[in-house]
């Protein structure tokens, strides 16, 4: 696509979760549609940067709408060039701390027959918004706890987010202040005590406040379960636990030898992609459920699959199928999701999930499988250590591929049809397709459809 036909589709674009700005625009007004996004369900503000614009332009940018907007809030940057085009986007979850003002005045977004966009809000809104502030408020991570002292917090860990803030993020925290300031900027501090979060995300030993901040990691030998070749239960603050999850998933990975024709050497690849697996962890340390004492997190490794689970459900509004494809960023713990973003274990906020299909496709892998239950969310990743993904498929599924374009359809019924099977077996084979990354599931019941990815397919 090139520059004029990128503006003019951005320019037809209208959504209550989509804004676009030309160059120019005022840090006002980009600041009014931010806020809107975090008064309302959030969204995706692209704007228009003029050619040739540097870091520090950009860095000006943002830290001029940051300090204009309150209460200080969460949201992501990117900085996307098409051809000689660059955009700033802004990728902004629902807030929890509702509402959020830009120089006295409370924006919302606003669907009507008349417009769409960004509004000032009027008394209705504003008090629905308190409402919903009042019940968010209560929130565990922002719960005090009056016997977390600044002492049980790891300071190395609190001045690391500082700097990375400052120099990665263009996020004004006082390198130099006390950790009373740095903390109450980071909304982990209020009323002169610490929050659970601060705990969560800093503390020395949380789990003898809060034992269900342990990982249960376990390593089985065979893909049914049983006998175990280890299992350990990690500890510490967020980071320190996330890390030593991802060295033992590490250190028991089995890894694959291939020959590429071009090469004489042979290339090693653990058979999980490693970028998928820490974005499938930060994902489970961001979201889980930290209130249910009961629950927690653990992570089985298996030969051929890697399962992690975290307590908690799906926000609402959110399904299963909603995590293959674009979709609102709803944060259950909005506190921890910032210092993970500012230490750089998140990029962009609501991408995770795409991000772990994609690397999952580029390995040619099966794809990723999400559930959610009564007790919590679970991912599984398949490592397909048994040969290529092609190989595996039988003579049906092999002339599907063969036959579809991508971004071609099948129903159940039409593949039944077409392959001369039950529908049992047609469901299964298609499911299969799916669980391999080369089909996708659109829709619910009768009206379930499949679509042919842009997975290759290099099956005989």
């Amino acid at each position: 696509m090139n520059d004029t036909g990128l503006r003019s589709l951005l320019n037809r674009i209208e959504s209550l979760h989509f804004e676009h700005k030309s160059v120019g625009a005022s840090v006002e007004a980009i600041a009014a549609t931010i806020c809107a996004f975090l008064n309302t369900d959030g969204g995706i503000l692209v704007v228009d940067l003029q050619s040739g614009v540097d870091d520090a332009v950009v860095g000006n940018l943002k830290l001029a709408v940051t300090d204009i907007i309150t209460p200080r809030a969460f949201w992501s940057t990117t900085v996307q060039r098409v051809h000689d085009e660059a955009l700033l986007l802004f990728e902004v979850p629902a807030g929890k701390d509702r509402p959020y003002v830009v120089n006295g005045k409370i924006y919302v977004r606003e669907k009507s027959a008349t417009r769409m966009g960004t509004v000032a809000a009027d008394a209705s809104a504003i008090q629905g918004l308190v409402g919903r502030t009042y019940a968010d408020a209560q929130r565990w991570e922002r719960r005090l706890v009056p016997s977390l002292r600044l002492e049980d917090l790891d300071e190395e860990a609190i001045r690391a987010v500082v700097k990375d803030a400052r120099e990665q993020r263009n996020l004004r925290l006082n390198e130099k202040g006390s950790l009373e300031d740095i903390l109450a900027g980071l909304s982990l501090r209020r009323e002169e005590q610490l929050t659970n979060a601060a705990d969560v995300v800093f503390g020395k030993t949380p789990a003898l406040r809060l034992p269900q901040t342990r990982v249960r990691v376990a390593v089985y030998a065979t893909d049914k379960g049983g006998d175990f070749q280890d299992s350990r239960i990690c500890e510490g603050h967020a980071f320190q636990c996330m890390e030593a999850v991802f060295g033992l998933i590490r250190q028991h990975t089995p890894v694959r030898a291939t020959f590429a024709k071009e090469r004489l050497q042979r290339e090693e690849r653990p058979a999980f992609p490693e970028y998928a697996v820490r974005e499938g962890l930060v994902n489970a340390f961001v979201h889980r459920d930290y209130a249910a004492f009961g629950g927690g997190m653990s992570v089985g490794l298996y030969p051929n699959r890697l399962v992690i689970w975290n307590s908690g459900d799906l926000p609402e509004g959110i399904r299963i199928g909603d995590l293959k494809k674009e979709h609102p960023s709803i944060l259950r713990n909005p506190d921890i999701a910032h210092v993970f973003y500012l230490r750089r274990y998140m990029e962009r906020v609501g991408r995770g999930t795409q991000k772990i299909i994609e690397e999952c496709r580029l390995a040619r892998l099966p794809a990723p499988k999400w559930e959610s239950g009564p007790t919590g969310v679970t991912l599984t990743l398949f490592a397909g250590i048994g040969g290529p993904v092609g190989e595996r498929l039988n003579l049906r599924q092999r002339k599907l591929m063969k036959e579809m374009q991508s971004g071609g359809l099948v129903r159940t019924g039409e593949y039944c049809e077409r392959l001369a099977v039950s529908e049992r077996q047609g469901r299964r084979d298609l499911m299969e397709l799916e669980q391999a990354g080369f089909l996708d599931r659109e829709g619910e019941g009768p009206a379930t459809v499949f679509r042919r990815t842009e997975s290759p397919w290099k099956g005989a």
